[in-house]
């Protein structure tokens, strides 16, 4: 039983950069690979602020904003500079390699002897704390990005990724809003670093390695599943196909498979569940889905 809530907590905390990469590719339309730079970033910032004895919600602002920093200049290189949007997302993501370092000082943070929000609140919540709060903070984001999303400023950001030109005929400017939505992108992602190293104690150099794969096969299992039709959907179908994710790679290690072979998994995993949506297309089984469905 254990193993499960360990399960469901993993993928509740790792929802958050797979939602974060959702708000990316699907909404704005731009393939952005940053997370995996500003995941790490994010968690630098807030671990190297908790063991100056910052306040916790301090600390993951700050990495918040961090994070949306990075997101901003990822935009910038694109419409300012005319590189594409995948060069772009990679320079960034080399780039916040090196200053996350900076900002550590060394490859590995400690956080075991610091104040930590999942600590302070645990306090409070007796048995199953960590869940609590984990699904509590999952759900404050969801329904903050439904929220925001059904806006007049929402239905802006979901209509880029739709059709860019379309609203460039109307008048509207697009390049706000690639720089509004890449920077809450790569903010949820920080976050997401900052509260993953608060759960697991330490911030380690690489902890954001590949986190856009697994963030994508997260939102392609978890699409296969709902097949998002409204916008509350596509917000909880990488939550959903991110625990999915967490369960077989946790069933797979059950079984003894060798850790070297995890990416191995996780692209058949992906391959899977895009072949099993292939068919279903084919069969004419396929309902309409929202989002930008060509990245």
């Amino acid at each position: 039983m254990n193993s499960v809530f360990l399960v469901v907590e993993l993928g509740l905390l790792y929802a958050v950069p797979a939602i974060a990469s959702m708000f990316a590719f699907r909404i704005i339309g731009f393939p952005d690979l940053t997370p995996d730079g500003s995941f790490t970033f994010g968690a630098a910032v807030c671990g190297i602020l908790l063991l100056d004895q910052y306040d916790p919600v301090v600390a993951m602002s700050l990495a918040f904003l961090a994070g949306a920093a990075a997101g901003v200049i990822t935009v910038l290189l694109h419409i300012r500079l005319g590189v594409s949007k995948l060069l772009s997302g990679i320079l960034v993501m080399t780039m916040l390699y090196s200053l996350s370092l900076r900002v550590m000082e060394t490859s590995n943070l400690s956080l075991r002897k610091v104040d930590t929000l999942l600590g302070r609140l645990g306090e409070r919540t007796g048995d199953f704390s960590t869940l609590i709060i984990v699904v509590g903070m999952v759900a404050v984001l969801a329904v903050g990005l439904v929220a925001l999303l059904k806006t007049r400023a929402g239905l802006f950001l979901r209509a880029t990724g739709d059709s860019a030109t379309a609203l460039s005929y109307r008048g509207v400017t697009t390049d706000p809003l690639l720089l509004v939505g890449l920077a809450l992108s790569n903010g949820l992602a920080a976050l997401g670093g900052a509260v993953v190293a608060q759960f697991q104690g330490f911030v380690d150099i690489t902890m954001g390695t590949g986190i856009v794969i697994i963030s994508l096969t997260a939102i392609i299992i978890g699409e296969t599943l709902l097949r998002p039709g409204k916008v509350i959907a596509l917000v909880v179908a990488p939550a959903l196909g991110m625990m999915i994710y967490q369960g077989v790679i946790a069933a797979a290690l059950r079984f003894h498979l060798a850790a070297a072979d995890l990416k191995i998994a996780t692209a058949l995993l992906a391959l899977t569940f895009v072949a099993s949506d292939r068919l279903r297309h084919q069969r004419g089984q396929l309902s309409h889905q929202i989002g930008n469905r060509d990245i």
